[in-house]
C-alpha cells in the first residue's frame, strides 16, 4: 500500500462517515489510568459500550460480564500496551494470547452472540496503537473464512502490519526520510491519529463504503 492511500483514506472517512468523531470523543473522554487496574469501574465500562452501540445498534456487551473477565485479559493487555502494530514480531505465544483475549472479549454478551467487530473495536480503544478494527465486509474483503480470535490474531493483524510496513517504506523511499519521520509525516498528516487507527479506516472506506478513488 502507498503511503498516500492511508491518507487518502483518512480524509474520506472524515468527510463521508458521520459517526466518525464518536471516536475522537470517547477517546478524549476516557479515564486510561484506570484501565490498567483489574478492577476497573462500571463507568468506564459503561462509557466503552455506549461507544459501541454508536456503531452497532444491536450491540448487548454485558458489563458485569466484561468486568468480570477483564483481569483475565489484563496481563495480556499489559504486554501489549506499548507495541506498535508496525514493529510487533508476531511469536506462536503472542498470537495465542490475543486469540484466547480477542474470543473472551468477543463472548462477553447479553445474549449468546458472539461479537467479533465490537471486540476488535474494544481491543483497539485500549491499544489504539496495536489493535486495528474490522467489521464483516473488512473481513470478507481481506481474510475471509471465519471472524473469530484465530483469524483475528493469524492472519489479520499480520496482514494489516504487512500493509503498513509497506505504507511507511513508500513514505521513506519518496520522501527521502528516516523510518520514524515516516511515521511522524504520516500520522500528523491524519490529526495524530495511529497507523493502525488510518489502517482501519482505509479498510472501512475501500471495502465497507465501497469508495470507488481507493
Amino acid at each position: 500500500m502507498d503511503y498516500k492511500k492511508l491518507i487518502e483514506g483518512h480524509k474520506l472517512f472524515y468527510e463521508g462517515e458521520c459517526r466518525a468523531f464518536n471516536y475522537d470523543g470517547y477517546m478524549k473522554c476516557k479515564d486510561w489510568a484506570l484501565w490498567v487496574n483489574s478492577d476497573l469501574p462500571i463507568d468506564e465500562i459503561r462509557k466503552l459500550f455506549n461507544f459501541i452501540k454508536r456503531w452497532d445498534r444491536f450491540f448487548q456487551g454485558d458489563v458485569d460480564n466484561f468486568r468480570e473477565i477483564y483481569p483475565d485479559v489484563l496481563p495480556t493487555l499489559e504486554k501489549l500496551k506499548n507495541k506498535k502494530i508496525e514493529d510487533m514480531m508476531f511469536t506462536n505465544e503472542i498470537t495465542i494470547e490475543i486469540r484466547n483475549t480477542f474470543d473472551k472479549i468477543a463472548n462477553c454478551t447479553i445474549i449468546d452472540r458472539y461479537e467479533s467487530t465490537d471486540a476488535s473495536k474494544i481491543l483497539h480503544t485500549i491499544i489504539p496503537h496495536f489493535f486495528v478494527m474490522w467489521d464483516d465486509r473488512i473481513k470478507q474483503g481481506i481474510v475471509r473464512g471465519g471472524s473469530n480470535g484465530a483469524v483475528y490474531a493469524i492472519k489479520f493483524l499480520p496482514k494489516m502490519q504487512s500493509e503498513l510496513r509497506e505504507a511507511i517504506e513508500t513514505c521513506i523511499e519518496e520522501r527521502k526520510i528516516k523510518r520514524e519521520d515516516a511515521i511522524k509525516y504520516i500520522c500528523e498528516k491524519c490529526n495524530g491519529k495511529t497507523l493502525a487507527k488510518l489502517v482501519d479506516e482505509y479498510n472501512y472506506m475501500k471495502y465497507t463504503k465501497e469508495s470507488a478513488s481507493l
